[in-house]
């Protein structure tokens, strides 16, 4: 269960006080209403910020999982509740999203997504939002999102940057052609990649690409770099 970006803010403490294992309690209990109800609620009082949520909750949530059972095909389902969680936990949340937007007007578009096969998404999500929030005219496209399909969107938006989200290693050679494809009829669109399929050591040699994210701390400094 890997998400796009590592640690997010470094020298950060997610365990500074309980409210990690607090929400990781309800995700171990599978208590959606109450982990929604409760991030919600640190939101509305102003306890932490939405950026703090996915950092010190969120990500860690998924990174830290490990299934406590022997049988399998329970932890795939259990994983796959536990992220069906987050998952609607982004989606209540977005109002925040929407707050910490710049009020200027966003010109760098920046559409995200993950290639064929490649169903965790989890991590794309949050990625489109944080650079939502660092000024970008961010999209997210989706998962299992084939080559032509990739190739189509880029055509009909016309996109500044294009962000792949990649968990699995082996997608590395679908990614590949995808970056080629894309070098090959849209030179001027800069690719960005990330997730965990690339901290596999060869990984990032055999994709064609601009940028590597690997932190908040990246997507922030990109933001600077190229923003006006």
């Amino acid at each position: 269960m890997a998400i796009f970006i590592n640690n997010m803010y470094k020298g950060d403490n997610i365990m500074s006080d309980d409210r990690y294992q607090r929400f990781a309690n309800y995700l171990d209990q599978e208590n959606k209403d109450e982990a929604v109800a409760y991030i919600l609620s640190l939101l509305e009082s102003g306890a932490l910020t939405i950026e703090e949520i996915y950092a010190e909750l969120l990500v860690p949530s998924l990174t830290n999982y490990a299934c406590p059972l022997d049988d399998q095909e329970i932890c795939i389902w259990k994983e796959h509740t536990r992220t069906s969680i987050v998952r609607t936990i982004l989606e209540a949340t977005y109002p925040y999203v929407i707050a910490r937007k710049p009020k200027m007007t966003q010109t760098k578009k920046l559409i995200v997504l993950c290639p064929e096969e490649e169903y965790h998404e989890i991590g794309a999500i949050m990625v489109a939002n944080y650079f939502a929030m660092a000024g970008f005219n961010a999209q997210y496209i989706g998962a299992n999102t084939p080559k032509h399909d990739i190739l189509s969107a880029v055509k009909a938006i016309k996109p500044d940057f294009l962000a792949l989200s990649v968990t699995n290693y082996y997608n590395v050679v679908v990614t590949k052609k995808i970056t080629e494809a894309l070098k090959a009829n849209y030179p001027e669109v800069k690719i960005i990649i990330g997730g965990q399929a690339f901290r596999q050591e060869d990984a990032l040699k055999q994709v064609t690409y601009d940028y590597h994210i690997d932190t908040l701390e990246d997507i922030m400094n990109l933001a600077k770099a190229v923003l006006k």
